[in-house]
């Protein structure tokens, strides 16, 4: 099953990346109280003006990557902040600059979306193992899917299978990828950017009017299941739980079921402002945001 919209909209690749928000990555604890969520203990992890953005927790919770843009020039590199010391290194040293860095599930390596020199966004993958301090070059770098230009997200479904949120016109598209045969195949439109793996199934949403529908894909029946309606296209799970972001509140659940939404915690008096990204550690005992200032 593929599902399509239908867009007014015309956008191209460089739309992504061409003007960077001033932006903030904070860490809090969740304390879960017998099913009351709060959050606590907040630290604003990078502090500064300039752009910080897509946070993602490693595997083993001990370390934050995240996307940031310390060059005049307007590159972006891949920072690496460990929980433990809060201390922040650069990760990826290039001439290019590099977006959404995800851990790919081979456990060796991180993947992402780099704007190479002529403009071209494709997925490339970076060595886990850390690189030499200075290093201009890619080394231990490589192009995941040369087929595929115009990447602007993406979420592993395997380690040999990604799913992809392409910039196509005239709406953007989710794609699913198999690095191996360099194959892709298109399963919806009009998608928002983040795409989440659950249980072997993957979630992406689509925008209608001033929200977000989440979906359901069943990666063996390909059956695309309605799920419901949430004020932003940024979500996470946390148990059964979806949670979403609304201006500076987290937000549980959907907006259209019987149950309804519940505003889990307003984080403006942290000083936390219009909320975007939102991830959980893998334990499930911290969450980092993006607050836009």
């Amino acid at each position: 099953m593929k599902l399509i919209f239908t867009s007014p909209f015309l956008l191209v690749s460089s739309y992504l990346f061409c003007q960077l928000p001033d932006c903030d990555i904070w860490l809090l604890d969740i304390k879960d109280s017998v099913g009351r969520i709060s959050f606590h203990n907040p630290v604003n992890i990078t502090s500064r003006k300039g752009y910080d953005n897509q946070p993602a927790f490693s595997p083993d919770g001990k370390y934050i990557l995240f996307s940031s843009q310390h060059d005049s020039a307007g590159q972006t590199d891949i920072y690496k902040y460990e929980l433990a010391t809060k201390k922040i290194t650069q990760f990826t040293h290039t001439p290019t600059s590099e977006y959404s860095p995800t851990f790919i599930p081979d456990g060796k390596n991180i993947s992402v979306v780099m704007v190479e020199k002529d403009s071209a966004q494709r997925l490339w993958k970076f060595s886990l193992s850390p690189l030499k301090a200075g290093n201009m070059q890619c080394g231990g770098c490589a192009c995941i899917m040369q087929t595929v230009d115009s990447v602007g997200y993406h979420c592993w479904i395997n380690k040999d299978s990604v799913a992809i949120f392409v910039l196509t016109k005239p709406s953007f598209t989710l794609q699913l990828a198999n690095i191996n045969s360099q194959k892709t195949q298109v399963i919806a439109d009009s998608i928002g950017r983040c795409m989440r793996m659950k249980e072997g199934t993957l979630w992406f949403t689509t925008k209608v009017n001033h929200f977000h529908n989440v979906y359901e894909y069943n990666l063996k029946t390909k059956k695309i299941t309605a799920k419901g309606a949430i004020e932003s296209e940024d979500y996470c799970f946390y148990g059964n739980q979806i949670w979403s972001c609304s201006e500076n509140t987290i937000v549980s659940g959907y907006m259209n079921n019987k149950i309804g939404s519940n505003r889990i915690m307003n984080l403006d008096s942290y000083g936390i402002m219009k909320i975007t990204r939102i991830t959980l550690s893998p334990d499930g005992k911290k969450i980092a945001l993006v607050s836009n200032k």
